[in-house]
């Protein structure tokens, strides 16, 4: 008789808290994404401006985004590990789920360049912004060739003391799985000369790619140890598929 009490309170909670985040995830939506379409009608302007203006512009927008994520949606993150987002430059491989990290986090960086898709350059609002910040724009139709100016881009961006930003799975992936990375970011690595810092974070089991609903937590955002320079390309992308699988693998396990 108690078990079939206690399984009957069981759903009812799990029905009530089902509502729950359905209905805060209609507030979040509802505010979330005008506020972001409203922030980027007012920073086109900026366009026409020095391209410093631009950076401070995306930092605060990302602080914004973050303090109605935190406070209306629920979704907060925490950094771990020793690395400083704000020490001298390197590239940052960055593991890919949603929407999230491409917003969240650009305020931790100092005028950090984005290596994204040709495609996105050419969204309303956000492609003008985006592009006035000299982002490493790769057109995957162009094979090799775009493969190479892409890394002299990067190389370029390193030189002046950008950090770089790169999603090496390709691709937005489910929560909890790890798939083997694209190796073009082993070009960048040789050119720039420079460490390779693996981003595991587990944004998408709070806000899944393609998903209305949105789960209240925090999202821990795990910065590993520096790739450093003069490894072989075999090498380097060995110990970042290692780097990806084992953080993915930790980031599932309970903290504590």
């Amino acid at each position: 008789m108690c078990s079939i009490v206690s399984s009957e309170m069981g759903s009812a909670f799990r029905r009530k808290t089902s509502k729950m985040h359905f209905i805060r995830s209609i507030i979040f939506n509802t505010i979330f994404y005008p506020v972001t379409a409203v922030g980027l009608l007012l920073g086109a302007p900026l366009r026409f401006c020095p391209k410093k203006y631009v950076f401070v512009f995306w930092k605060y927008l990302s602080l914004v985004l973050n303090f109605i994520s935190t406070k209306i949606g629920g979704i907060a993150f925490q950094l771990e590990g020793k690395h400083d987002p704000l020490g001298p430059p390197a590239i940052y491989a960055m593991r890919h789920e949603s929407v999230w990290e491409t917003l969240m986090l650009t305020h931790l960086f100092r005028e950090p360049v984005f290596v994204l898709k040709k495609e996105l350059l050419s969204l309303p609002l956000f492609g003008a912004l985006a592009n006035r910040t000299d982002p490493v724009a790769v057109d995957r139709d162009n094979g090799m060739r775009a493969l190479m100016e892409a890394a002299e881009k990067v190389k370029k961006s390193v030189e002046e003391g950008h950090p770089v930003v790169i999603f090496p799975e390709g691709t937005r992936t489910s929560a909890g799985k790890y798939v083997p990375l694209k190796r073009g970011i082993a070009l960048f690595y040789r050119l720039t000369n420079c460490p390779v810092i693996p981003v595991i974070h587990n944004s998408g089991s709070f806000w899944p790619r393609r998903g209305f609903m949105k789960k209240p937590g925090k999202i821990r955002v795990i910065f590993m140890e520096a790739i450093a320079p003069g490894l072989s390309k075999e090498e380097f992308m060995d110990r970042l598929n290692q780097a990806f699988r084992r953080g993915v693998e930790e980031i599932k396990s309970p903290q504590g």
